[in-house]
């Protein structure tokens, strides 16, 4: 192997060892989101295509490394064929990113929730101890309801007033939709660079593979 390929080789298999853990992260952030966001949600629906993401990314990686390890050109293509897969859907996601008002869509997710109480009392439950928020606006939404403030705005259940939360559930699912959205954008940048890399090394790799042989094939 000449000193251009295994250079290659060995800056393709840093990028996989990164994407590999990028894609851990992905998963990692994507679980918490999943088990504090409402299920059926345009926001539970977009943590689950980061799920898939995120696992398509880590066995991407794992065959970029393989495939760089056994200088085998058909799995350096094929490694090729999947980044250039996840770069196609990492465009479309990032379009969607920026053209989605994550805010909007939570507060409308929210506002819905609220509109047919009865069905929904028990997602609502779960919104207020995933928040640590009590109410739609406030505490006085039950009062105004002529209900009594639910164990659900208190920590731990526990129905003691300092322990009850304050903060409005409206306000609560707008700052993490849009904490969400900014550490998101930054995930999906990171990752389409990387890809972008990995993407022309690989190619920069699997050229110089090919060319070798092709040189074996003349001198013999």
């Amino acid at each position: 192997m000449n000193c251009q390929t295994t250079f290659y080789n060995i800056v393709l298999n840093i990028i996989n060892t990164v994407l590999s853990l990028l894609g851990v992260g992905l998963i990692a952030l994507s679980v918490y989101e999943l088990n504090i966001s409402t299920p059926g949600t345009f926001e539970h629906i977009a943590v689950i295509i980061q799920i898939f993401i995120g696992s398509f990314l880590i066995l991407t990686s794992f065959l970029g490394c393989f495939g760089a390890c056994r200088e085998s050109l058909g799995l350096i293509w094929s490694y090729g064929l999947c980044v250039v897969f996840l770069l196609t859907f990492q465009i479309y996601i990032l379009v969607v990113a920026h053209t989605t008002d994550y805010k909007r869509n939570a507060t409308d997710d929210l506002i819905k929730l609220w509109q047919n109480y009865p069905v929904n009392v028990e997602r609502i439950a779960e919104v207020e101890q995933n928040y640590y928020c009590c109410g739609k606006n406030s505490t006085q939404d039950y009062i105004s309801m002529g209900k009594f403030i639910p164990t659900s705005c208190y920590q731990n259940y526990e129905r003691i007033d300092s322990k009850r939360y304050t903060k409005s559930c409206l306000e609560a699912v707008q700052e993490n939709a849009a904490k969400s959205a900014h550490i998101g954008s930054s995930v999906k940048w990171t990752l389409f660079l990387f890809e972008v890399l990995a993407l022309g090394i690989a190619s920069l790799l699997g050229i110089n593979l090919r060319n070798e042989r092709r040189r074996r094939l003349f001198e013999n």
